[in-house]
């Protein structure tokens, strides 16, 4: 990565921040930068790139950050408890990104290759594998250990567990303007509750979650 691509892109999360993603163009990018459209014109530079670019950076990002809780020592319910913290604290990062992406498409968060002339029924998108995997891994572990319930499909319950704790955390964090801790704790209690062993979920609960 070059010292333009840096720039770029801290100027693109900047505009982000202050105007969201309807705000961010190369106009205004160039302005954050003190540099001129064309600039960034000749250099190959679009918005598309640019967006596409921070989202590889935030799924990375992602990765990194639930890596630890897979690796650490405790029961399962003690791990997913951490990725699920991770999660808030990547969401928080780039939460201007997130939200932006979400009102737009939400298209990085989705399996590719889903087929146009699918019926209605079965166009339901697929949360992509990366943010799911690590979630129904420990999910499995916690079911193993005593410490969560256990699932008859960890998998549909991890993309639910997901999509519950970044979103919600989110709404609360950029659409109440609640603090980073207290979207958190309010949204990480309230899903490991949802998952303790105290519950039993058999197939029914799982449909109709």
């Amino acid at each position: 990565m070059t010292d333009l691509d840096d720039r770029v892109l801290d100027a693109a999360l900047a505009v982000l921040a202050e105007s969201g993603m309807s705000g961010l163009t190369l106009s205004r990018m160039a302005e954050e930068m003190g540099a001129s459209r064309m600039t960034l014109h000749r250099n190959g530079i679009s918005r598309q790139g640019i967006v596409e670019r921070l989202s590889l950076l935030a799924v990375e990002e992602y990765r990194r950050a639930v890596w630890p809780a897979l690796t650490a020592a405790g029961s399962g319910s003690e791990r997913l408890e951490l990725a699920l913290r991770a999660t808030c604290d990547v969401a928080d990062r780039w939460r201007h990104l997130l939200t932006g992406l979400f009102a737009e498409d939400g298209g990085v968060f989705h399996e590719p290759g889903l087929a146009a002339d699918r019926p209605e029924a079965e166009m339901a998108l697929a949360t992509r594998a990366v943010f799911i995997e690590p979630l129904a891994r420990l999910l499995r572990d916690g079911a193993k250990d005593g410490s969560l319930a256990a699932f008859d499909d960890p998998d549909l319950m991890a993309t639910v567990l997901f999509n519950q704790v970044g979103w919600t955390f989110l709404a609360l964090r950029v659409g109440q303007r609640w603090p980073a801790d207290a979207s958190t704790n309010s949204v990480v209690g309230l899903a490991m509750r949802g998952v303790s062993a105290s519950r039993d979920f058999g197939a029914e609960d799982e449909q109709s979650a």
